[in-house]
Formats: C-alpha cells, sequence, structure tokens
C-alpha cells in the first residue's frame, strides 16, 4: 500500500505542479509574510521565521516544506521590507521560491493600514536521481535543470494589538509545465492567469479571559474561481503570557492541534500536529511542524512579549 501512494503521488506531482499550488501551513497566524506582502514591517523590530512542515509522513514523496521569512521596519517605521524563501516538495518535484516584499504603512486612529507587494522567482526542478530503479534507465540518470521564472503579488493588511484583517493574492502568473517526450521539464511558462489565483482572506483577535488567560480565534479563507471554498479555523489560548495551546479545523482536509512557548521577550517556538481525515487517513500517518521565531532588538527599541501575530 506505502508503495501504491508512492507512485500516485509520483503520477500526481506534474498535475500538481501545472495549477497554482499554494503550500499550507498550520500555525499561518504567527507569521503570514508567506501569503501577503503587506504583513512586512508589522513587527516593531527584525522578525525572522523559519517553519518546516512533513504532510502525511508514512507516504514516501509526500509533500514536504521548508520556508524562512525575515521583515523589519524601516524608514520611521513608516515602510516593511521583508525576504521569503521557500522550497516545497512533492514526490521528486521541487518548486524553490526567493521574494523580496515591500509595504507601505498608514497611521490610522485606531490601528494600522499596510499595502504591500512582492516581486521575486519560483524554480521548478525534479530530482530524477532519487527515483529507485531494478534496472538502470536513461530517463532516471539526471536531475533535469532548474528552472526559474518571476512571479509577483499584492496584498493589504490592517492590524492594532489585538486584532487584524488581511486580504491578498500572493502569485499573480500561473507557472505552466512544459514537457518533453520522455515527460520530463523542458521548460517553464509564466502567463497572468484570473481563473486560477489564489485568494486568500486571513483575520484574528485576542480576548481576555481573566487576567492570566487570553483567548485567540482565527480564520483564513482561501478561494480559486471554479473551486470550493477552504477555510481554516483555529482557536488557541495564551496562559501566563508564555504557553499557547489549540485545536483547529481545515475544511474537508483535517483537524489539528497546536502548542507553542514564548521562551523569552525575543524567542517562540512552536509545533503542531495535523490528523487527515480524508481516505488517507488509514495509512498516512500524521503531519508535523514545526516553528521558531527570533524578534531582534535594535537601537533600542522594546519589543512586545508575546507577539499576538
Amino acid at each position: 500500500m506505502r508503495r501504491l501512494c508512492t507512485i500516485s503521488i509520483l503520477l500526481l506531482m506534474h498535475t500538481l505542479l501545472y495549477a497554482q499550488n499554494e503550500p499550507m501551513f498550520t500555525q499561518y497566524s504567527f507569521n503570514e509574510l508567506f501569503i501577503n506582502p503587506a504583513y512586512a514591517g508589522s513587527h516593531e523590530a527584525m522578525s525572522v521565521s523559519s517553519v518546516f512542515r512533513e504532510q502525511w509522513v508514512n507516504i514516501d514523496g509526500a509533500p514536504s516544506t521548508k520556508t524562512l521569512t525575515a521583515h523589519t521596519p524601516f524608514y520611521r517605521s513608516k515602510v516593511g521590507l521583508g525576504l521569503t524563501i521557500c522550497q516545497d516538495e512533492i514526490g521528486v518535484a521541487s518548486q524553490t521560491g526567493v521574494f523580496g516584499n515591500y509595504s507601505y504603512k498608514i497611521k490610522l486612529e485606531q490601528g494600522t493600514l499596510a499595502l504591500g507587494v512582492l516581486a521575486g522567482l519560483s524554480g521548478y526542478q525534479e530530482r530524477l536521481l532519487d527515483i529507485k530503479t531494478n534496472t538502470p534507465d536513461v530517463n532516471f540518470s539526471s536531475n533535469t535543470p532548474m528552472f526559474f521564472v518571476p512571479n509577483f503579488g499584492v496584498g493589504t493588511y490592517y492590524y492594532t494589538k489585538r486584532f487584524y484583517f488581511g486580504l491578498s493574492v500572493p502569485r499573480l502568473m500561473e507557472n505552466t509545465l512544459i514537457m518533453n517526450q520522455s515527460n520530463s521539464i523542458e521548460r517553464v511558462e509564466a502567463r497572468f492567469a484570473a481563473t486560477r489565483l489564489h485568494y486568500f482572506l486571513a483575520t484574528g483577535i485576542i480576548l481576555n479571559v481573566g487576567t492570566l488567560v487570553k483567548i485567540r480565534p482565527s480564520l483564513m479563507i482561501k478561494a480559486v474561481i471554479n473551486a470550493p471554498v477552504e477555510y481554516d479555523f483555529n482557536l488557541a489560548t495564551l496562559l501566563v503570557q508564555t504557553l499557547w495551546v489549540g485545536a483547529g479545523y481545515r475544511s474537508g482536509d483535517a483537524l489539528n492541534f497546536m502548542t507553542a512557548l514564548q521562551i523569552n521577550n525575543q524567542l517562540r517556538i512552536g509545533y503542531s500536529f495535523d490528523y487527515t481525515f480524508t481516505t488517507l487517513s488509514s495509512y498516512a500517518g500524521g503531519t508535523h511542524e514545526f516553528s521558531a521565531n527570533y524578534l531582534f532588538r535594535f537601537n533600542g527599541r522594546k519589543v512586545t512579549s508575546p507577539r499576538y501575530f
């Protein structure tokens, strides 16, 4: 059964890469820079985050995602600058993206409105050398070259100390893989495709429950024209300004459980576990996601502990 699932993923990977395919994250509330460039500079100092996600751990070739993001306020906090690096692997297909983020912030009476753009490159490669064959096969004698294509996106993000709301379209270009006769990547073409754009809405709020407990409901909605709307709802509790515990539901996919520890004013580490209830549940295993965030102090700035979003 495990081998059958692996073959299925290898057969499906080309289909997945023909369309826009945004990686999913359970701990999205802690770092939305990947889906919304307007998030850049929303912290009061330079913020660096990393996420490592292993999906369906019992299946060879299941999705694996690694991200590294950094962003900081700039020019009297009117501007935010950021960098996003992401590697997403499915089977032997690998997608690597490097994007720069820019946001301009407008101070309002109750909060801050940020408008953002991102631009960068996405690279695609098939690691054919990872495929083991019983007999030598020239089709798997080398990896395909890395093909790079440009992409860009836009977003808006409104936030206060206890509330946020964002709208974004992180990739405005559709990247189409052109295959050769041996079914390997020959080239990649980028074009605007309005019917396949991914639209994201994300929001959350902090509610006080006594003096030592806070609750954070959060919601992310992803919409694509001619496809079912997907949503991810999470409810997290913050205890004594130090320990996060929570659970969530992803429509048609999984239940998740999350915890995070605010070690000090600058460092937070987190872990989440997803349990799928799809047809894969009997043999796929769970999904593990690890995260870390570090907030730098500079120029005598004070940092808020903990960061709610």
